[in-house]
């Protein structure tokens, strides 16, 4: 499920920085700025949704020791 979850952010990343390229035509600040805020904002919740997994893989394998209750 998690690996949907990633494929999913990639594909809607890709789908948001797509520009209609025109030959002649210059790519504003403003522009480049937006494209490498979706870039960081891609690349941010691919991290998030890595780490959840890992963590919670990781406590799945290793769950706490139980309490010890008494004497």
């Amino acid at each position: 499920m998690t690996q949907g979850c990633i494929i999913a952010v990639v594909v809607a990343a890709l789908a948001l920085c797509r520009r209609n390229h025109q030959r002649g035509v210059a790519v504003t600040r403003f522009e480049a700025f937006r494209t490498k805020m979706k870039v960081l904002f891609l690349v941010l919740a691919v991290c998030s949704l890595c780490s959840k997994a890992i963590v919670h893989a990781c406590r799945h394998f290793n769950p706490p020791q139980p309490p010890i209750i008494g004497p």
